[in-house]
């Protein structure tokens, strides 16, 4: 348990200075920048804006981080395209023959789910994930394919000899097709593990850091192959540029909605990578413009737990990379940003309307002070109650608080916890 055994006003505070209309943050405005050509990625919080704008081109490869996981992705956005040889399996390593690879059918991520990387195209279902078969004995992943992958530079071949799970070592060898310039690599991921992802260049031998912590952001803008819907009806894979959802962000959409409109339980959460997508924006042949989809907008679920509802404001396209959107906090995580224990107090409803009930869900003894500060730290109310009526739970109505961010702690016998409020 994290307790605060000092009052609250040696608490370090995070304050956020917008204030609330019609339910709602006042609007963040972002411009951000892929650069032209939209040759960066730019990893996106809601909460805090850009992260980290960096260039795509320096990878080849990736793998997915957690320890019995089997994911392994391309670079699509770099225009790496991967082919599961035909002819035979690891077997054939050594007599590759790839006449007649311009028929053969390249593999991508799916636009769905990170896990399922380009790699893991050919998965038949647990036991079995595309390159390799896992182990129950040892719970290593042991390849059992052979690749051909074509980067910005090269075409190789590539086996993923295996995947050590308990220690989170991979094992890989590549080479150019008739045998030359092998390299064997060991890729520990440990170090890694804060992130999705780790990356590597296969033209240039190395390992690339360039993601920042998973828990960091929310939003990935970056080149994709999503399925597209053709002029005859169907759909089929084709590179777009776009919004992907990090691992455990979530999102929906409403169109058309009004301006205030802040209903975000009205529909579920979508769990998928491209439940954003592309397609917000679309291409006037008319006006050779790029065209925003008005009245579009989107329910983040962000990885802290926060809702922000999301608005495309502009795309500028490839000439300059430039987009605008605009961002508004809905909701507050019920897990405040101080490490509540499972006794801490509850805050019921959260956001509010000048109304709330405010009770411990443990038996506490003695007295103990409540107050509620603003945002600019000022005590906006102060009272004092004995365990047993905060057990039962104590109702504060018509507080009269303008809307915004409110800290509400309780402190008192040894007891110390503090919460966010959002007042509307």
């Amino acid at each position: 348990m994290k307790r605060f055994l000092n009052t609250i006003s040696v608490i370090t505070i995070f304050l956020l200075s917008s204030s609330f209309l019609n339910g709602q943050e006042a609007e963040v405005r972002d411009t951000l920048n892929l650069e032209p050509g939209y040759a960066n990625d730019i990893y996106y919080s809601l909460k805090n804006g850009e992260v980290s704008n960096v260039a795509r081109n320096t990878w080849d490869i990736a793998f997915f981080t957690p320890r019995f996981s089997a994911g392994i992705i391309i670079n699509e956005g770099n225009g790496v395209q991967l082919f599961s040889y035909p002819n035979g399996d690891t077997s054939a390593w050594s007599s590759i023959d790839t006449s007649g690879m311009s028929g053969w059918t390249a593999m991508n991520n799916s636009p769905e789910t990170w896990e399922e990387g380009a790699f893991n195209r050919n998965a038949l279902g647990h036991p079995d994930y595309g390159w390799g078969v896992y182990n129950q004995i040892d719970h290593s992943v042991y390849g059992d394919s052979v690749f051909i992958i074509k980067t910005a530079s090269a075409t190789m071949k590539l086996r993923i000899v295996k995947k050590v799970s308990i220690d989170n070592l991979y094992y890989f060898t590549y080479a150019n097709v008739d045998g030359s310039n092998e390299q064997t690599v060991e890729l520990d991921v440990v170090p890694f593990e804060d992130k999705n992802f780790i990356y590597y260049s296969l033209d240039n031998n190395e390992v690339v850091d360039r993601e920042p912590s998973s828990e960091s952001w929310d939003i990935l803008f970056t080149k994709y192959i999503d399925m597209v819907e053709t002029n005859e009806g169907g759909f089929a894979p084709y590179l777009v540029t776009g919004a992907t959802n990090n691992v455990n962000a979530y999102s929906s959409n409403v169109y058309p909605a009004d301006p205030s409109y802040v209903d975000w339980t009205a529909q579920p959460f979508d769990s998928a990578k491209n439940a954003i997508g592309y397609d917000w924006k679309s291409f006037d042949m008319g006006t050779f413009q790029w065209v925003v989809k008005d009245s579009n907008y989107y329910f983040v679920k962000t990885v802290d737990g926060d809702v922000y509802k999301l608005q495309f404001k502009l795309w500028e396209g490839s000439s300059t990379g430039l987009f605008v959107l605009d961002r508004w906090l809905v909701s507050l995580s019920s897990v405040d940003e101080f490490g509540l224990a499972d006794n801490g107090f509850d805050i019921y409803p959260n956001p509010s309307s000048g109304s709330v009930t405010i009770a411990a869900p443990s038996a506490l003894n003695g007295e103990f002070d409540l107050r509620i500060m603003d945002q600019a730290g000022r005590l906006v109310y102060l009272g004092r109650y004995s365990g047993k009526q905060l057990n039962n739970g104590i109702k504060l109505s018509n507080l009269n608080m303008p809307g915004g961010i409110y800290l509400v702690s309780v402190t008192g016998n040894n007891y110390a916890f503090t919460q966010k409020l959002m007042v509307r």
